[in-house]
């Protein structure tokens, strides 16, 4: 493969799935930001501000419950601050719904207190751990990705939850199509649904049927399946981005939800640059390694992509935290995985070498994959 074309105004190379270039060689989610701020072709935010307090009035009016809205919440900082501003800011009783991280941390654990007590209820719901442990292997074998069943998880029960408690608005927080990428049309949705789970919602095109075999059966995976289409219909239920009606920025949001006591890691976890994402994901740093050998970027990458385009760090300097942060995995972190789905250091790293895209990386002479070409 010729060298990887990386966008100029950010680090986005052009193996990011679903990711374009326009003629100037600059990414779609750069162009997106220039929306967001209002250059050309900017962003009616007063006009999406009205149209989401229609869609609140009309989420009022409907519901048959005790809850107008529901929130899915991790206890990270952008679900603390989603609920904080349907609580606060909006005047909404919402629901708050977790999908449990398997892999759970302190800080995490204490984030949820924290949500909590902005005045909230909270369903903490667990999959069978029976069913989770062989859903984790399987999705770390077969796509990559062990947090399979939690993306698939976090955005399938909260809707079984609204549809069975009349709750009529379930709400999201950032189109990640617009803020790191993705189809045109995708870009300006506001509409999280079946559909939009099964293109972007990270199940990596495995579907739960896929995961039935001696052990797991359909009806282990119910929680995991959607809602059928008449029950969403006779529902009524909306689910939506916070963030297509509002400018989103986690710094800020950071800052305010520290306000009511959230807390950060004590440090960024290997591979990533800031302390304050992932905080109730102890093997992110796994997954992250994964994403690094297919696509040559990692989690810091994301990280430091938003703040060039918000104008807090310039390019070459994120490029360089990047080339030295991207891809990291702490060795006690592998440790501790592979114990926890049964696996020895050798078939995880056979399991890690299975998703190398050679065309951008070989091995050197102590046999670490590196990037052919120079990150630019």
């Amino acid at each position: 493969m010729s060298d990887v074309q990386y966008c100029k105004r950010c680090l986005f190379p052009e193996t990011k799935p679903d990711l374009y270039f326009d003629e100037e060689g600059i990414c779609d989610a750069c162009r997106s930001a220039e929306r967001k701020h209002g250059t050309e072709d900017a962003i009616d935010w007063e006009q999406r501000k009205r149209d989401f307090d229609s869609i609140l009035d009309s989420a009022r009016e409907r519901a048959t419950g005790p809850y107008d809205c529901l929130v899915p919440v991790s206890g990270g900082k952008d679900s603390t601050w989603q609920v904080y501003a349907m609580k606060k800011i909006h005047g909404m009783n919402p629901l708050a719904v977790t999908f449990d991280q398997f892999d759970q941390t302190s800080t995490g654990r204490h984030n949820l207190d924290v949500l909590r007590s902005i005045g909230v209820d909270h369903v903490h719901f667990t999959l069978n751990p029976n069913v989770v442990k062989p859903l984790i292997k399987k999705g770390f074998e077969i796509v990559g990705d062990h947090y399979w069943v939690n993306h698939v998880g976090i955005y399938t029960v909260p809707f079984h939850f609204a549809v069975n408690f009349g709750i009529p608005l379930v709400i999201f927080g950032e189109n990640p199509q617009f803020e790191y990428g993705g189809p045109l049309l995708s870009r300006d949705n506001m509409v999280m649904d079946r559909k939009w789970r099964q293109e972007f919602g990270l199940m990596r095109g495995l579907r739960e049927e896929d995961m039935v075999d001696d052990e797991i059966s359909m009806t282990d995976l119910k929680m995991l399946c959607y809602p059928s289409d008449d029950d969403m219909h006779n529902a009524g239920v909306l689910g939506t981005f916070y963030g297509h009606f509002f400018k989103w920025d986690a710094s800020v949001h950071t800052e305010l939800v520290k306000k009511l006591g959230w807390s950060p890691l004590p440090s960024a976890p290997s591979g990533s640059w800031v302390d304050y994402e992932n905080c109730d994901m102890k093997f992110i740093d796994i997954r992250e390694r994964v994403k690094y050998l297919k696509f040559g970027y990692g989690r810091a990458t994301d990280q430091l992509n938003i703040e060039i385009r918000n104008g807090r760090i310039t390019r070459q300097e994120a490029l360089e935290i990047a080339i030295e942060t991207d891809g990291k995995v702490d060795p006690d972190n592998v440790k501790a995985f592979c114990e926890y789905i049964d696996i020895t250091l050798s078939e995880y790293t056979d399991i890690m070498d299975s998703f190398v895209n050679h065309d951008i990386f070989k091995q050197d002479e102590d046999g670490e994959w590196i990037l052919r070409g120079k990150r630019a």
